[in-house]
């Protein structure tokens, strides 16, 4: 169990303890075809996750940590934890910038979500072979381009980005790769050719990807400090400094530049607690949120994700099976669906998990590799349901 505080550590914790309101019913009920709500989930859970909130923040290597939970699209808890830089004396607070990493792919594919919804953009038309070629000579639509089927190796050329190669050469030497299955017959993870969805993007609105995000969804539904790149990142008010290392040994904040940056479609987003918060409640809101013809075409899974269900291990004995639609991981949990998203670039870490049955949503964002806020969710998951014991944390050394 954590010692107790040093001065100026304790959590930062805000709690609803009024009964959260349940949704209205009648006059949203044609809009939501998708949902079928169950009751909400007893809120004495709260008080058990707040402890396994102070475990996983105490644990060894975690320098900042910023977390919510939603039931029925209120927030029940917040929780920030921690510095922005280790040793400094800034606070992690509900404004603290974070990079979103992975998580970044939420915004792409719900943006092309609606802009095909909405007639601007095709996405089972083919993409040109200038933007991405394959050594098969294979047609790949931009549909199996964001769902990860292009049969690519996993994570194909993540190497070079991160050597510094420029990405648009990166890019086309995606062109001289064997494949390791053909166009649609197997999920591979992608980061440089799921980035290509930022040419359609800014040619179907006639804007930059980062004007594209502001305009369609960081201002409609009120991501006030959301941003692009670590430029953007620096001109932050606050900004978490990320601490990489799994070992780390010297607690000393490392630069937040990211070759990643050249590939802003798939990991180049940066987010407080408050904006993944409001995107979380965008994709949650009966009404007024991310439109509902725009959220089940990117949550309808395109392909089993075999690979990513036995990459979680332990969290098997509750996910059975996952895929992976428009930019979003959808997991079995039991019966439950569960729609999601997790990102990790050296020194960060974020993570979203949403039900939408119940309105139910877990973020989190944190500055260090560390392992224990990556058990969070599962455990989240296990107290409100009952499904489990939610033990994540305690097999953790540290």
């Amino acid at each position: 169990m954590p010692g107790p505080w040093a001065p100026g550590e304790a959590p930062r914790i805000e709690s609803v303890d009024a009964p959260v309101p349940a949704f209205p019913t009648a006059e949203v009920e044609s809009a939501l075809t998708a949902l079928a709500l169950r009751p909400p989930a007893e809120p004495g859970w709260l008080d058990a996750f707040t402890r396994r909130l102070n475990e996983a923040a105490r644990a060894d290597q975690v320098v900042g940590l910023a977390a919510a939970v939603i039931e029925n699209n209120q927030v029940v808890l917040t929780y920030t934890y921690g510095e922005t830089d280790a040793g400094g004396r800034e606070p992690v607070t509900t404004d603290t910038a974070f990079r979103a990493a992975s998580l970044s792919k939420t915004f792409t594919g719900t943006l092309l979500s609606i802009l095909h919804t909405r007639g601007i953009v095709n996405l089972n038309a083919a993409v040109p072979d200038t933007v991405l070629q394959l050594k098969s000579g294979e047609e790949i639509t931009w549909l199996q381009l964001l769902s990860h089927q292009t049969g690519l190796p996993n994570n194909a050329y993540d190497n070079l980005i991160e050597a510094g190669r420029d990405p648009d050469r990166v890019r086309e030497r995606l062109a001289d790769v064997d494949q390791i299955c053909g166009v649609g017959a197997c999920y591979s993870y992608q980061n440089v050719a799921f980035a290509q969805a930022r040419v359609l993007i800014e040619q179907a609105t006639g804007m930059s990807y980062e004007q594209a995000l502001r305009t369609y969804l960081f201002e409609p539904y009120g991501l006030d400090h959301a941003s692009v790149g670590t430029d953007q990142l620096r001109e932050s008010e606050s900004w978490a400094r990320p601490h990489r290392g799994w070992r780390r040994s010297v607690d000393r904040a490392g630069r937040p530049d990211t070759p990643y940056d050249g590939l802003p479609a798939a990991a180049g987003v940066n987010l407080t607690l408050n904006d993944l918060i409001a995107w979380a409640r965008a994709h949650l809101a009966m009404s007024g949120g991310v439109p509902q013809e725009a959220r089940n075409f990117a949550w309808t899974p395109r392909v089993n994700s075999l690979r990513e269900t036995v990459r979680l291990g332990a969290v098997r004995a509750r996910v059975d099976e996952t895929g992976y639609g428009m930019g979003w991981r959808i997991y079995s949990w039991g019966d439950r669906t569960l729609i999601m998203h997790s990102g990790s670039l050296s020194g960060y870490g974020a993570q979203i998990v949403l039900e939408p049955e119940t309105g139910f949503a877990y973020v989190a964002l944190w500055n260090a590799d560390a392992r224990a806020p990556w058990r969070l969710w599962p455990t989240a998951m296990d107290l409100r349901t009952g499904d489990g014991p939610g033990d994540w944390l305690d097999d953790l050394d540290g």
